[in-house]
């Protein structure tokens, strides 16, 4: 939170646990720009931040114009915009109307430089296996 350019506004959080480790409270941030350092890169850590947008294709251009790709979640009362949204995300996880939820009966993992390939499910397992053909 200490690199937040001057227009950002930390909504809620912000601050560190009084705990040893690399712990973060969760924080809500406001007020940034697509171009922001906190909206172009991964945070694994409990932070959310805010853009004002228009319409849905306006809030799709700003989730698909970062370079990573691990998770998103959509929040909404419309299945067809769920549905739609889910489609044309470039992420590996989409959630809807929730966060964060994994099972392992489903992949894992992430596009673009979020990385390649998944764990968790069938999917993962056959990332670790290599596939030969034999005939006799």
């Amino acid at each position: 939170m200490s690199r937040l350019p001057a227009h950002a506004e930390v909504v809620t959080g912000g601050t560190a646990p009084e705990r040893p480790g690399w712990f973060h409270s969760p924080t809500v941030v406001a007020g940034v720009l697509r171009s922001d350092e906190i909206v172009q890169e991964e945070i694994f850590g409990p932070v959310v931040t805010l853009q004002p947008f228009t319409d849905e294709a306006e809030a799709l251009r700003l989730a698909n114009g970062v370079r990573f790709g691990l998770a998103a979640s959509v929040w909404t009362g419309d299945h067809a915009r769920a549905m739609r949204a889910t489609r044309a995300l470039h992420t590996g996880i989409v959630w809807v109307n929730t966060h964060g939820t994994t099972v392992s009966e489903m992949p894992h993992g992430g596009v673009k430089h979020s990385g390649y390939g998944s764990d968790l499910s069938l999917a993962g397992l056959l990332d670790y296996t290599q596939v030969k053909h034999v005939m006799l």
